[in-house]
């Protein structure tokens, strides 16, 4: 069931489409998609494209980057929360994340409205937020 979620996920960012799941008994959506809801345990799940609206709350950088993503550091990596409710870490464009007084300045403006994208890094597609200025 776990390797179906993934290839539907990915397959969806192939097409341009970044699928978030929502439970049927609760409505509670839970992002990246998984098997069973995180709220109440339901696995009457569907799976939905997302607005790919949110917001920002804090944002740092890796040290120690995966290797697969090395070539893009320093990159900003942050909380984000989707304006349907699931709150995650993921990777950022449009901050600053050069230095750690760059990323201390930054986080003084936040929260900033986010919009997802599909972007092609370290050879797959991946979901990656960018600031809406």
């Amino acid at each position: 069931m776990v390797e179906k979620v993934a290839e539907m996920f990915y397959g969806g960012l192939a097409e341009d489409k970044i699928l978030g799941a929502q439970c049927k008994d609760c409505k509670k959506w839970t992002f990246p998609p998984v098997t069973a809801c995180k709220k109440c345990g339901s696995r009457n799940i569907i799976y939905k494209k997302i607005s790919g609206e949110g917001t920002v709350y804090f944002y740092s950088t890796s040290m120690l980057p995966p290797k697969k993503f090395a070539k893009y550091s320093p990159y900003a990596y942050g909380l984000v929360e989707l304006k349907e409710g699931p709150t995650f870490m993921t990777m950022i464009e449009g901050l600053d994340a050069s230095t750690p007084e760059k990323i201390a300045e930054g986080n003084k403006e936040l929260p900033l409205k986010v919009k997802a994208k599909v972007s092609e890094k370290a050879g797959m597609n991946v979901v990656v937020f960018k600031v809406v200025k």
